[in-house]
């Protein structure tokens, strides 16, 4: 258990990313690539429990990004095709496989590099001072990820299987969700044109 509370950390890193005209994982940012630069902002919030779903180019981004080395367990989703959905589902039922016991699976994705630590340990402390059933994150018109789902609630993520997260999720348990501004740090590279304008403001040699 760590200092955190008793979370696992899932990344989501099994899309093909088919909109960026190459891999989105591997692009550069700050010095490391989108993927590492998640990793390591989530290896500042914990050094253990942390797990990554990965599928399209699954072999290429491992071999290049030397994630043997990383303390991560891995998790290939061979259905990756079948969208974010699937892959959620394939990384939570890996989890509960598990013989450790968790209070809550944190999930995030790989492509949202302005999130913070400090953000991510907000989440995570409200979580354990509340126990809520979700703590979610507020988009414009809706909430999304990256969040927290209690153990027994992330069992339900296990049936998911097409290209949609937790949404239905978070709408059944609406009056037990507790949800987080997270203002300008809540943007998807999506886009070749998102990460090219992200990158221009965000990489300079300034930082």
């Amino acid at each position: 258990m760590n200092t955190n509370g008793n979370i696992a950390i899932l990344i989501m890193a099994a899309g093909e990313s088919s909109r960026m005209k190459g891999i989105k994982q591997l692009l550069p940012w700050k010095g490391t690539t989108l993927l590492l630069h998640t990793l390591n902002t989530l290896l500042a919030v914990q050094k253990e429990a942390i797990y990554m779903v990965l599928g399209a180019n699954a072999d290429v981004i491992q071999t290049n990004l030397n994630l043997n080395e990383e303390p991560i367990t891995l998790i290939k989703n061979k259905n990756w095709k079948n969208g974010l959905g699937s892959s959620i589902a394939c990384g939570i039922e890996f989890i509960l496989n598990l013989d450790d016991t968790y209070d809550g699976i944190l999930i995030c994705l790989a492509d949202q590099p302005l999130l913070t630590s400090s953000y991510y340990q907000d989440m995570i402390a409200i979580f354990n001072a509340n126990r809520a059933t979700i703590v979610a994150t507020k988009y414009p018109n809706k909430s999304g990820v990256p969040a927290i789902f209690t153990i027994q609630t992330a069992q339900e993520l296990i049936h998911l299987k097409e290209d949609y997260g937790a949404r239905h999720l978070m709408a059944k348990y609406q009056d037990k969700m507790i949800v987080l501004e997270a203002a300008e740090q809540i943007i998807d590279i999506d886009t070749l044109e998102t990460y090219n304008q992200l990158h221009k403001q965000y990489n300079s040699t300034q930082e």
